[in-house]
């Protein structure tokens, strides 16, 4: 009867220790779920501040995808350029800029 019962008790004992692992795997993996969503929407926030237009307009939003390739310094002389050429403001120059690019790139 005494082994009987030690087996019992020792059945008890690894079902309470894998009982007591299987909560402690799950608490792990619900508290590394939390830290990780917590991660993500902060480095989601922070690219997403970087990422913002800040007030920029359609057109130069537009402008900077359509001259994406190039520096600052670059896009801000073809902005003057065309300021100049049509003697306008920078959305219209920006605008017009743009329209002649894509008008280049259908012509071939």
């Amino acid at each position: 009867m005494q082994d009987h019962d030690s087996t019992i008790e020792l059945g008890s004992i690894v079902n309470a220790v894998t009982a007591l692992l299987n909560q402690d795997a799950g608490l792990g993996l619900l508290v590394g779920l939390l830290v990780g969503l917590l991660a993500y929407f902060t480095v989601s926030k922070l690219l997403g501040v970087s990422r913002t237009t800040g007030g920029k307009s359609t057109v130069e939003r537009q402008f900077r995808n359509v001259f994406a390739i190039m520096d600052e310094v670059r896009r801000q002389s073809i902005i003057r350029y065309y300021m100049e050429k049509y003697e306008c403001g920078r959305e219209e120059a920006m605008r017009r800029a743009v329209d002649e690019r894509q008008r280049e790139a259908n012509r071939w």
